[in-house]
């Protein structure tokens, strides 16, 4: 029985105008449990809100991308693709594999994405107030497809990576099946296994796929769904399910790569080739790829995370992709241009993606639905203006993706799931070399929660 006094801060009465430039909130934040789960109207504010926490920040709004980078790249070599020089110290030990329990900003993210999760299911166990049964299965889809995210990036940063062919009985992150509304009660539980949170997520983003319209504005779709779907499933190296979910969105979705390379960023509106973005205006979200990739007269620190010549090096001539980064007047870093408008929405899923799923997919199988590899990479490396490959590689393609999607939140899980070593010797010979599964790559239990839940099990290298 849920406790009357038990209140749930959400969001009211949402609504983006067209332009997305201004937002009506109620001053009412907060509201006895009883009265906001008892009407649809209620419901729907706590789906928005699930929008909202997953806007924050230090979620979807932007650091999630920011760790994939961080924990990719090395501080001790001249010659990895990115180097970071922010003074935030809790970042700081991302990128010098170097974590600590007490790390305030990956606490932040642990607690944020659990909200997600948490609000998520209040929708879901609550969803009988709604009587409309369409919208009911919309606002479920919502939900799941919500949930399965927030799930996948913890069990992708707080656990060791899902190896394809293996048990996966490695220690992933705690499943909340059901809403919690009194956080005064013993909420100790043992984390799942990966293979055991990996399900979740699929069947979470199966349900959303069935449930969801075609179209939804800028709310997740059905297409959203199988697109995420399609990542999780390349994480796991189930290349024929990522490959079928790939084409499906390619194929049925309505989406298409925008006229250049330049076009797919820098929007306050979903563009044709934005699956999934998250909606940031100016009195809410945060794009925090912005603040930490950009300077400062375009709303960020100065670059705290700049490009080195090892990445552009990477790219043949010509490329449109080559070219896209400024020079920071103020210190010279070279930065990104892909994140150069503060209040830009924050894309999460881009069509692009998909075709480089598809390709690699068919590739590895030896397969060419939808298209071959080879087409596939020549569609995106056409819409840069760079030169057609004549044939393609395992290592084509994995280069590609690094030239299409750098900055954008994969480079770590891409290391992972290809079980590729990070170079940390000092010259760059090879001699010291982190596995794709090391402790220290693997983000720790927060210490408050290790403190709160007596039968969690900390990471390996973080104590007991």
């Amino acid at each position: 029985m849920k406790a009357n006094n038990v209140f749930l801060f959400i969001i009211f009465a949402v609504f983006f105008t067209s332009c997305e430039n201004e937002l009506d909130l109620d001053p009412k934040q907060r509201e006895d449990a009883s009265v906001t789960l008892s009407t649809e109207a209620g419901i729907t504010n706590v789906l928005t809100g699930t929008y909202a926490l997953a806007a924050n920040g230090n979620a979807y709004g932007g650091r999630i991308l920011l760790y994939a980078d961080l924990l990719g790249v090395t501080g001790v070599l001249n010659t990895t693709d990115l180097r970071w020089r922010g003074t935030y110290a809790e970042l700081r030990q991302m990128y010098l594999k170097d974590m600590q329990s007490d790390n305030v900003i990956i606490e932040g993210t642990y607690a944020r994405c659990y909200e997600i999760i948490n609000a998520a299911n209040t929708v879901i166990d609550n969803i009988s107030v709604v009587k409309d049964p369409e919208r009911q299965a919309v606002m479920i889809g919502e939900a799941n497809f919500l949930r399965s995210l927030a799930y996948f990036d913890l069990v992708r940063f707080f656990a060791k990576p899902y190896v394809s062919g293996q048990a996966n009985n490695q220690l992933g992150v705690v499943i909340r099946p059901n809403a919690i509304y009194d956080f005064n009660a013993d909420l100790s539980k043992q984390r799942s296994t990966v293979a055991e949170v990996y399900q979740v997520i699929i069947n979470g983003l199966n349900l959303a796929y069935t449930n969801l319209p075609e179209e939804n504005t800028f709310y997740a779709d059905k297409y959203a769904a199988q697109a995420l779907l399609a990542r999780v499933y390349l994480q796991q190296g189930n290349y024929a399910g990522a490959r079928d979910a790939a084409d499906d969105v390619i194929e049925n979705s309505g989406h298409g790569l925008s006229s250049n390379y330049a076009a797919a960023f820098n929007h306050d509106t979903d563009q044709t080739e934005d699956v999934f973005s998250i909606q940031i205006t100016k009195q809410t979200g945060l794009n925090d790829v912005n603040t930490f990739y950009e300077s400062e007269n375009n709303g960020g620190r100065g670059g705290d995370f700049s490009i080195r010549d090892a990445y552009l090096e990477k790219f043949s001539d010509p490329d449109d992709r080559a070219v896209f980064y400024y020079e920071n007047e103020a210190n010279g870093r070279i930065l990104t241009s892909k994140y150069t408008d503060q209040f830009a929405n924050v894309g999460l899923i881009r069509l692009a993606e998909l075709y480089l799923i598809r390709a690699e997919a068919n590739l590895r199988l030896g397969t060419a639905v939808g298209n071959s590899p080879l087409d596939d990479i020549n569609i995106i490396r056409n819409r840069a203006k760079a030169d057609e490959l004549l044939a393609v590689t395992l290592d084509d393609i994995l280069l590609e993706r690094e030239l299409e999607l750098g900055m954008e939140g994969f480079l770590i899980h891409d290391i992972r799931r290809t079980q590729r070593s990070i170079d940390i010797s000092t010259d760059g010979d090879g001699s010291k070399l982190l596995p794709f599964d090391a402790d220290n790559l693997v983000f720790p239990i927060p210490l408050k929660e290790t403190d709160a839940n007596k039968k969690i099990t900390q990471n390996p290298g973080y104590g007991s």
